[in-house]
């Protein structure tokens, strides 16, 4: 049963949330390197576990509040503690904070957070899909503030595990049905794909649910080089003495500086000169990158802008299903496109004045392969077109579409 939506009033304006504290451990060294704070609620309530805040708050529209609330929680407790800078801070974050104005009562505390304690802004996949234009909007904020980003539950999802090299996270956080058995083909995949993306990036791999010696000398073995789990350590209180690691965590990578240009276009115009292609040549080209989606191995993403709806048309809307229905999260824009333009692909209408509303794109992308068509119309039947592989470029280009993804509706 769910509990009644006036217990959590009286949570939020009593400031009702404590935070339980689980060692995060240097697998090398055993050595805790950080601890993840665990919003509770009053206990012995109904409220006590988090998950019931969580949907009530997201049911009532006060998520953001709630948000700010469990934060101020991790960071009160981290400062009565005594937690060494040193130590970074996991702190479950929601990115509709983003948008939402710090309570005026909590925001000393979250100022002085900010300046004092190594936050690290952790995710989960149920974030990543629902929301990916806030998500990274609120990504620029952190490490405006040079806060670390944490992807949680990487492997529950294909969604969210495709959206992991758009992201670029700091740390990235194997989920435990992954850690459980890192010898099934599915778990083999999601660590192949998170090792490749720590390769390029330099993100750090923790694997979560650790329970047994067996599953540390597997995560080991792996390539994760952080754990958390109740082999290593339980939630509870911090200790009341607590020791600075003798090597501290690699800062995140700092905000990356906007691309040129609002528009794929304009991100990939700039680096490599256009050719001109017929709306033929277009179409194929588009067909093959398509194909190379329903071709993927591993989590992939598909962008694509179709400049109106009536382009996707009754035999593109099959295809992009059967896309879909590969794992591939799937979305597309165009004027007049509807939310649900076709089972499990998300749509994003694009306003006629819109640079977007001229351009033919397609993108995709997986933990190896980046790879985008970018066309701008000349005329009735040509497009200025740039290909690319560039991976860089590509992201560029895939950040511009998704900031303009509406958070998902039913």
């Amino acid at each position: 049963m769910t509990p009644r939506g006036d217990g959590l009033d009286a949570i939020l304006a009593g400031r009702a949330v404590r935070s339980v504290y689980q060692p995060i451990v240097d697998l090398a060294r055993d050595e805790v390197v950080a601890f993840e704070a665990l919003a509770r609620g009053p206990a012995g309530s109904a409220w006590h576990r988090p998950q019931a805040l969580l949907d009530a708050a997201r049911a009532s529209g006060r998520l953001g509040e709630l948000d700010w609330v469990c934060r101020a929680a991790a960071y009160d407790g981290a400062f009565a503690a005594g937690l060494p800078t040193a130590l970074p801070l996991f702190v479950n974050v929601e990115p509709v904070t983003a948008a939402t104005d710090c309570p005026p009562d909590l925001r000393p505390l979250v100022d002085r957070a900010d300046e004092r304690l190594r936050v690290v802004a952790e995710v989960t996949e149920r974030s990543v899909t629902d929301d990916p234009a806030g998500l990274l909007t609120a990504l620029d904020d952190w490490r405006s503030a040079d806060h670390r980003m944490a992807l949680d539950d990487v492997g529950a999802e294909a969604d969210s595990q495709a959206m992991m090299p758009l992201l670029e996270p700091d740390i990235i956080k194997l989920d435990r049905a992954v850690t459980r058995d890192l010898t099934t083909a599915h778990a083999v995949r999601v660590v192949d794909a998170a090792r490749s993306e720590a390769a390029r990036t330099g993100a750090l791999i923790l694997a979560e649910g650790i329970e047994t010696p067996d599953q540390l000398a597997a995560a080991r073995a792996a390539g994760a080089t952080l754990g958390q789990g109740w082999l290593l350590g339980r939630p509870g209180p911090l200790p009341g003495r607590l020791l600075e690691p003798t090597e501290q965590l690699p800062p995140g990578r700092p905000a990356r500086p906007g691309a040129p240009g609002a528009t794929p276009f304009a991100v990939a115009s700039a680096r490599h000169r256009a050719d001109r292609a017929s709306r033929a040549a277009m179409l194929g080209r588009s067909r093959a990158l398509e194909e190379r989606g329903i071709a993927a191995t591993e989590p992939t993403i598909l962008l694509t802008s179709f400049q109106d709806a009536r382009r996707f048309d009754p035999a593109t809307r099959r295809r992009y299903e059967k896309i879909a229905a590969e794992g591939v999260f799937t979305a597309a824009f165009g004027r007049r496109m509807p939310a649900h333009p076709a089972r499990r692909v998300r749509g994003c209408e694009i306003p006629g004045d819109d640079p977007l509303a001229g351009e033919w794109t397609v993108i995709v992308v997986g933990s190896r392969f980046a790879s985008g068509v970018f066309g701008r119309q000349r005329d009735a039947d040509s497009y200025d077109v740039v290909t690319s592989t560039d991976r860089d470029l590509v992201l560029a280009a895939a950040a511009t579409l998704a900031r303009r993804l509406q958070p998902a509706g039913p």
